[in-house]
């Protein structure tokens, strides 16, 4: 295989052959096109026909097989084309049967015999749409002809490597989305790290880390997901389409989720237990881990025929987000013989019961209050029931339990189980058949480390405006009704007879000043950053009077006030009812409210939206409402959920703000154990202290040399400290963490005596981007506060002064050999110079690509120190003089730009007469204008070049010739 690119010898290759040991047949690029019939083309056609043939004999024939792929190669070049595809690959999609006069499903992939499929990995996979505008993904997977995965390698030393590999995809999506209709899952790996996601859903939160049972090395990250069992699976089960704020989302379920889901399959599957706990942590997926084992139940009718599932949940809220869920993600079970049950009312409930119902029935727990005893005696009666440890307690658990008395539990739950009696008790119901009380465990550590959810920093603003902590202690904490508090509801019940402690919060000067102290810290610290707030307030009466408060201070629009209407309140509560919203209005301000452009900007709650509202923009929760255990962690996990702007600028954690003092009583408002909260939350102090020390001891090796005006010391940083990539990812491991700490502590006093030194750290990491970048990077590079500090000194700094791109010419070169700036500055510099002009001319002087290419190879080895400077620069040196000789060449021979392309390399390759044979060569690019995206055509041209190099040269070296050639010209 040839080495195309740098990263391709340590990461692209290794890949493939890994992949080939675990099956998948390698398919050279060469082949790959033939088999394509062009780069036109989006399948290996003749595969796709023999597996068509093959897997449905009888249906497809040699008569209408033709007719089945151009229904695939009609499919739309978009995420519904997606959708559509990924429906053919799981034999849902249907054609007329003439012997049958019907409908029969077509199977495109043999899910349950490997052996009848064609599993083919390929590399340099390049499309061009009919244009010159093309492009190429580094590897491609496909089942029996079909592309179904695509991946993105990059070298290990390129810092930026993975962001490089996303904006590749978003730009295959936007220019060829052809080359995305068919495939359904991406990976991007820089040898280092190896991650996974879904075609059509680029964004950063949604790409997650592969990690293998067997250990964390490249070829097993490789192995295990491409091992052939394991992913037929994938396909057929861990895909997911679905809606949201109308528009349609792709989605998979991470190896979390995966492995619940099989869990709890294979749990309902064991005569011998009946009960399961499943503890996924808030914001991890929980509901569509649910959804997914509901449907694995359903649709394995050979170890679960004629079952019932019930879904259960506790609120009316939830089960207003649980029927979109399963309308959007089981809304095919009907087409499969599967029926679907919404239980709205106790009667029908009973009826369902009664009648015998096999399929999936949805109900909330308060249906089952009464319900009559053995109303269902089936062992195949399966329950899955969200939020466990409060849904089950009580009697509505004993009615629920009663009325199925053979049926397997198996509960859901978001937070950890607490250490009062009624998490123990949740524990005894549903953990007491495995050895550590959960059936499957994603903890809130394992969620932060993963990326899935962000840690949570909290501060208290000013004591005079906080809850003194005497009334908090009196009339919460110290409650015993107030332990283990699971539901808002309790909790009201609670803060009811809290009346001393009610007064306090609603006091019309304290709500006054809340505001005032929100509605700046909101303009200083969130709004910047694009993101959004929540205000919890203690009752309804409370976010009525902060709508008002908050309008004092901020324009109107900013905030709205979301809370439960009461039939009573227009006579009973005036003030509340005022801020009532009907309901297609509250609807619409959920949905804009998840929307960073778009008003409000803060809402205002109290008991709606703690749960089951997921918005990623939000950032800040003011937190002015007493809360404790499963409430509280329910609450502040609606801060944790990962955001990424329109700049890739990522939310750097949630942060609560606390009115009333509860988090710095962590030990009391939240019983359960420390190993499942530890680190979960921290105090804003915390990170202060980090900050100092980090920029009072570890940063100051980097910032000496930017004191005062010494250019040399800096570029000695710059080219000579920097060169080993070892030293740059040091830095900028150290610069990120100091940059995360800025962004969530500014603005503040303590900072004021480390912003100088904390911008000219900025500087730097600018510089060090920009000097061993490709292009320039520059504000868009550092987070949203650090953009706007560094802005206002950005001319001042001058942070081009070092890391202007050059020209690469013999001028610039003399220059530079007579200035006294290190040699690797010199080398470094020439590199930009020759890569942008690259990126800038190279379609009208493709020969620069060239010399761009042999470049960079010379820097990286002098990176790798595998060159010493001198070399480098004689090197460099050596291609300068190449390309002026090639733009001289190129105006004496007066030969087009696509001619003189040929002719400059067969002149290289030291060929008699390059010119002759550059033109003879170029003429038959021009015959055959069609060889990209034609397989015969580019036989045709390969055979016709070889014909005219045969006059010079001949076997394995005519052959890398025109192989170079073509490669030169496509580019």
């Amino acid at each position: 295989m040839p080495v195309l690119a740098s990263e391709a010898g340590s990461v692209q290759f290794p890949l493939v052959q890994y992949a080939s040991e675990v099956g998948w047949a390698v398919v050279s690029d060469t082949q790959a096109l033939v088999k394509r019939r062009g780069e036109g083309g989006l399948f290996f056609y003749d595969d796709l026909q023999a597996a068509l043939l093959a897997l449905n004999p009888g249906l497809i024939t040699s008569d209408n097989v033709n007719s089945v792929i151009n229904r695939l190669e009609s499919i739309p070049n978009t995420i519904d084309g997606n959708r559509e595809m990924l429906e053919w690959l799981r034999g849902n999609k249907t054609i007329y049967n003439e012997s049958e006069k019907r409908h029969s499903n077509v199977r495109v992939i043999d899910f349950e015999n490997l052996a009848n499929n064609q599993f083919y990995v390929t590399y340099e996979w390049a499309y061009r749409n009919g244009t010159k505008k093309g492009n190429r993904a580094d590897v491609m997977f496909l089942l029996n002809g079909i592309p179904v995965a695509l991946i993105e390698n990059k070298n290990p030393k390129d810092l930026r490597g993975m962001e490089k590999a996303c904006s590749q995809l978003k730009r295959y999506q936007l220019e060829t989305p052809e080359m995305l209709t068919a495939p359904q899952v991406f990976n991007i790996t820089h040898l280092i790290e190896y991650f996974y996601g879904v075609t059509w859903n680029f964004g950063r939160k949604f790409i997650f880390n592969w990690k293998s049972d067997k250990s964390e090395s490249y070829k097993q990250a490789i192995q295990t997901f491409f091992d052939r069992r394991a992913f037929v699976t994938l396909i057929k089960e861990w895909i997911l389409f679905f809606e949201k704020d109308d528009e349609l989302k792709k989605s998979i379920l991470r190896q979390h989720q995966t492995r619940a889901a099989v869990k709890v399959v294979n749990r309902c599957a064991d005569p011998n237990k009946k009960t399961g706990l499943i503890w996924h942590t808030q914001g991890s997926g929980k509901t569509f881990t649910l959804i997914t084992s509901a449907r694995l139940l359903l649709e394995d009718k050979e170890r679960f025929a004629g079952a019932t599932v019930m879904l259960i949940v506790d609120r009316n809220e939830l089960e207003g987000q649980l029927r979109g869920w399963v309308d959007r993600l089981l809304g095919d079970m009907a087409n499969k013989g599967i029926a679907i049950a919404w239980a709205e009312r106790k009667a029908k409930l009973q009826e369902l019961l009664d009648s015998d119902f096999r399929g999936l029935i949805i109900s909330m727990i308060h249906k089952f209050d009464g319900i009559n005893k053995d109303s269902c005696a089936r062992d195949n009666f399966f329950v899955l029931i969200d939020e466990a440890h409060r849904t089950t307690g009580g009697d509505l658990g004993n009615y629920l339990m009663g009325a199925l008395p053979k049926a397997t539990l198996i509960g859901f739950t978001g937070t950890p189980i607490d250490k009062t009696a009624q998490g123990k008790g949740t524990f005894k119901v549903f953990g007491k058949e495995d050895e550590n009380g959960y059936l499957d465990k994603y903890s809130i550590r394992e969620s932060i480390e993963d990326g899935t959810t962000l840690k949570l920093r909290h501060t208290m603003p000013p004591s005079s405006i906080c809850l003194p902590t005497e009334i908090l202690e009196k009339e919460f904490l110290s409650l015993t009704e107030a332990e283990g508090m699971s539901d808002v509801e309790e909790l009201n019940k609670v803060l009811e007879k809290a009346v001393t402690l009610r007064n306090f919060l609603k006091a019309d000067d304290r709500i006054d000043k809340v505001a005032q102290f929100t509605a700046k810290h909101f303009t200083d610290s969130v709004e910047p950053l694009g993101y959004k707030a929540f205000l919890v307030a203690v009752d309804r009466e409370a976010c009525a009077k902060y709508k008002e408060a908050l309008d004092r201070y901020l324009p109107p629009e900013y905030s709205v006030p979301v809370y439960t209407k009461h039939a009573a309140d227009p006579i009973d509560r005036p003030l509340v009812a005022k801020y009532q919203l009907a309901d297609d209005k509250e609807e619409q301000v959920r949905k804009l409210f998840t929307k960073a452009d778009q008003l409000p900007k803060i809402l205002i709650v109290t008991d709606k939206l703690l749960t089951g509202y997921d918005a990623d923009v939000l950032y800040t929760m003011y937190l002015d409402k007493p809360m404790r255990d499963h409430v509280l962690l329910q609450a502040i996990a609606r801060v944790n959920r990962p955001y990424e702007d329109a700049k890739g600028k990522k939310k750097p954690c949630g942060l609560i703000i606390d009115f009333v003092g509860v988090l710095k009583e962590m030990n009391k408002a939240l019983a359960f154990d420390s190993d499942s909260v530890s680190g979960v939350i921290e105090d804003l102090e915390l990170l202060l202290s980090r900050f100092k020390e980090l920029m009072s001891s570890s940063v100051q090796r980097y910032l000496e040399p930017l004191k005062g005006d010494q250019d040399e010391r800096i570029e000695k940083l710059l080219y000579e400290t920097f060169l080993e990539p070892a030293e740059r990812d040091k830095f900028t491991e150290l610069y990120k963490e100091i940059e995360t700490l800025y962004e969530v502590l500014s603005p503040s006093p303590e900072l004021r005596d480390y912003i100088d030194d904390y911008n000219k750290l900025a500087e730097l990491y600018l510089l060090l981007r920009n000097a061993y970048g490709r292009k320039t990077y520059f504000l868009d590079e550092v987070a949203n506060k650090t953009e706007m500090l560094v802005r206002e000194t950005a001319q001042a700094y001058g942070l081009d002064r070092f890391t202007r791109t050059v020209e690469f010419d013999e001028e610039t070169l003399q220059a530079l050999k007579e200035s006294n700036r290190p040699d690797s500055a010199k080398v470094i510099n020439l590199v930009r110079g020759i890569s942008a002009e690259a990126d800038v001319q190279g379609a009208q002087e493709p020969y620069l690509i060239s010399i761009a290419e042999r470049a960079q190879a010379i820097m990286d080895a002098l990176e790798e120190r595998q060159k010493s400077t001198a070399d480098a620069m004689s090197q460099i040196e050596t291609l300068v003089k190449e390309k002026t000789e090639a733009q001289a060449e190129r105006e004496k021979t007066g030969l087009d730009a696509d001619t003189f392309t040929v002719y400059f390399h067969l002149k290289k390759q030291g060929l008699k007469s390059p010119e002759e044979l550059g033109k003879e060569i170029n003429n038959l690019f021009v015959r055959f204008p069609n060889y990209a995206t034609n397989s015969e055509e580019l036989r045709q041209l390969k055979a016709e070049i070889y014909r005219s190099l045969l006059k010079e040269v001949s076997g394995k070296q005519m052959v890398e010739i025109a192989d170079q050639l073509i490669r030169l010209r496509r580019k």
